[in-house]
């Protein structure tokens, strides 16, 4: 990043801390949330006052009404083991118990990531959201010509900025969504990932019981396992037996199961709220973070959450030789399925058909169980063929029911180090064609900065198209980890009309 690009994101983030009430000398996730409490507050509170102001900033305002939970997850950490283990006992039976008693030393992990998680959304989105408010869009495009944000970040704006100014909601909803997607899959997917894998399988049974007992915040929105209840079925002879259990079909740690909840059910909800009740929402989004999370504690929910576990089953016998249709359909698989060595064509643009959406989705993923890599080559116009390993691939569709218009790759989990982020750059540069020197400037802002206290920040390089795609390498900096994560991105017209 250029010594300008990093003077300009420092003042826009400073402008939001200020905005915000934010003291950024004690933000300091590390110390856990009794010493964050006013900050993880003033985060959500500032996030709301955006929205009252200015309701075409959705983003802001979803994250300041889902807030309340997350906010009440902070305080019931310290307590979470006792309700924890019930709610194990009461689900998976007493033999759980010891599992849940040695996850108690670790809830500081969870804490402490999830604050991070928080900090590095602040830094990424605040600083987009202060620079729009107060310079409107020339600002967000001085940030994509200054390689801080990518092409499809500046048409998020571009959407939201010109439906605002023709009241067209369909471009608002679009931005928007475009900045969620932004911020599950850019920014905290990774750190989702650690917890998932967190000494185990201690991580996946804490984030599956965050699955089962995650209550959203926001009126008329659904949790996971109430939108995707684990159903079995088992066909006899004679007959088909069903049974629909209160357990979740996924974990929310896992991205495909987290953007499919978003997906079909958050975000659409929300949506529905903040347009059909849209004085509610304003209030809401107005009332401190504090006293909205009271009813989202677990003490306030355990009864409840407890009752159903244990009566939230529903059993249907369908008799028939063949059968017959069970009144229970099984619920979709949402965990990821096997991806073997994949080759995805983008010669020219596909369809929502070749590209083996499913009928209701606006997304496909492709992932290995625990994100084992797999050898991914992307066909590109004029033969030209990009071919990585990949951990994880998501093609999705900016508009909904659309074909797709963008694709983002992401490397296996582990992080690089300075050295092999540049040594990286620059082979991305002698193939496909943007300045060799791109790399070592970048190398020697990252060395200007070794002592910075951001938490997170991105570089993009963009070579030349090739043929009808845009091909972008964004660089996410960890600054706190010490790490880089290289992405690359695809995208293709509908999305892309950046030129300036």
């Amino acid at each position: 990043m250029s010594v300008e690009a990093h003077v300009v994101k420092e003042a826009w983030l400073d402008r939001a801390l200020k905005s915000a009430g934010i003291d950024r000398a004690t933000w300091r996730p590390a110390r856990g949330f009794a010493a964050n409490r006013r900050t993880v507050e003033a985060v959500y509170d500032y996030y709301g006052k955006l929205f009252v102001e200015h309701s075409h900033l959705e983003w802001a305002g979803m994250a300041s009404l889902i807030g309340p939970s997350f906010y009440a997850g902070f305080k019931d950490l310290g307590f979470l083991p006792d309700t924890a283990r019930k709610m194990a006992v009461a689900v998976f039976g007493r033999p759980i118990r010891r599992l849940t008693e040695h996850s108690v030393a670790d809830l500081g992990f969870y804490a402490t990531t999830f604050l991070r998680m928080q900090r590095k959304i602040f830094e990424d989105q605040a600083t987009m959201h202060e620079a729009y408010v107060a310079g409107g869009l020339p600002k967000i495009q001085e940030l994509y010509q200054l390689r801080i944000i990518d092409v499809a970040t500046l048409e998020a704006w571009r959407d939201i900025d010109r439906g605002q100014a023709t009241n067209d909601a369909t471009l608002i909803d679009r931005g928007n969504r475009t900045l969620l997607f932004r911020e599950q899959f850019d920014i905290i997917d990774r750190f989702y990932l650690q917890m998932l894998r967190h000494d185990r399988p201690e991580g996946a049974l804490f984030t599956y019981l965050l699955t089962l007992v995650g209550a959203p915040s926001i009126p008329g929105v659904h949790s996971f396992p109430e939108r995707f209840p684990l159903a079995l079925v088992a066909r006899l002879p004679r007959g088909v037996i069903s049974v629909r259990t209160p357990l979740a079909n996924g974990n929310i740690a896992v991205f495909a199961n987290r953007w499919k909840l978003i997906e079909d059910d958050t975000l659409p909800k929300y949506l529905a709220f903040v347009r059909d009740r849209a004085d509610e929402a304003r209030k809401l989004a107005g009332t401190p973070v504090s006293e909205r999370a009271v009813g989202q504690r677990l003490l306030e929910r355990a009864g409840p959450l407890i009752a159903g576990a244990l009566t939230r089953w529903d059993v249907d016998v369908s008799a028939g030789r063949t059968g017959g249709v069970s009144a229970i359909p099984p619920a979709k698989p949402l965990t990821q399925a096997l991806t073997e060595d994949r080759t995805i064509d983008l010669r020219s643009p596909p369809s929502r058909d070749s590209a083996g959406f499913d009928a209701d989705a606006d997304s496909r993923v492709w992932m290995n169980p625990n994100r084992r890599p797999f050898d991914l080559s992307v066909l590109l116009p004029g033969g030209r063929v990009y071919r990585t390993q990949a951990a994880e691939t998501v093609m999705l569709s900016s508009t909904p029911v659309s074909d797709p218009d963008r694709l983002m790759v992401q490397p296996p989990a582990a992080g690089l180090d300075p050295d092999a982020t540049q040594r990286l750059i620059a082979e991305y540069a002698a193939e496909w064609g943007f300045p060799a020197t791109a790399a070592t400037d970048w190398r020697a802002g990252v060395d200007r900065r070794v002592t910075t206290d951001r938490s997170y920040s991105t570089h993009v390089f963009t070579p030349d198209d090739v043929g009808f795609v845009h091909l972008e390498f964004q660089v996410s900096h960890h600054v706190a980890e010490g790490t880089f994560v290289v992405s690359t991105l695809f995208s293709w017209p509908g999305t892309v009309h950046a030129t300036e």
